[in-house]
């Protein structure tokens, strides 16, 4: 019997790879987590080349030298911090993506589920005020928010308009409104900034 037989071989071009486990695949897209510094990462899409065994081609998305996270599933460790990671791409591209504090509770992560239309809805969440970034977005360590699933985490928000952080000190306890945009942008439309509780003396 004879055949035709076609071997891909290595070739001497240099190319920017990460290892294979370090893409996590939606199925829309794919996304790497990028170290922003000691504990925070940054999901970010990268447009995929040939693959090997152990390692897969960066054709886009990423330059040398930037760390990425080579297990990401191991950092998100829900359902609901998956799709937040995923989901804060879409609403926070322009400046940085959105941002995940690690938190290593396990070794298994799910598929994210269909997300119901919250387009509408007006989620209300509790956190810290970071600070204001050039753009004008804000950065926010907020609370878990049940009604979304979400974990607590260090994201950055647009706000629907600029006055709403007004007077508002970075490192105020505030409490926010935030709704769905469009599908995965998330903005606020509400912002406040608690008032000091006040001790009664004995």
């Amino acid at each position: 019997m004879f055949a035709n037989v076609t071997l891909p071989v290595g070739s001497n071009t240099r190319m920017l790879t990460v290892p294979t486990s370090a893409v996590i695949d939606s199925g829309m897209r794919q996304v790497v987590l990028v170290q922003l510094a000691q504990g925070r990462f940054a999901p970010r899409t990268v447009k995929l080349g040939s693959r090997s065994n152990d390692y897969v081609e960066i054709l886009d998305g990423l330059v040398e030298g930037e760390q990425v996270v080579t297990s990401a599933l191991f950092l998100i460790d829900a359902e609901s911090n998956l799709k937040a990671a995923l989901g804060g791409l879409g609403g926070h591209a322009a400046h940085g993506g959105a941002t995940l504090v690690a938190e290593d509770h396990s070794a298994h992560a799910t598929p994210a589920a269909p997300k119901k239309n919250s387009a509408t809805i007006g989620h209300q969440a509790a956190g810290i005020l970071n600070g204001i970034n050039e753009d004008g977005s804000v950065s926010i360590t907020h609370e878990p928010i049940k009604s979304l699933g979400w974990p607590g985490m260090t994201m950055d928000f647009a706000l629907t308009n600029s006055s709403l952080a007004a007077g508002i000190k970075p490192g105020s306890k505030i409490t926010f409104e935030l709704v769905e945009r469009k599908p995965d942008e998330w903005v606020i439309t509400r912002l406040q900034a608690l008032a000091p509780q006040q001790h009664e003396g004995h």
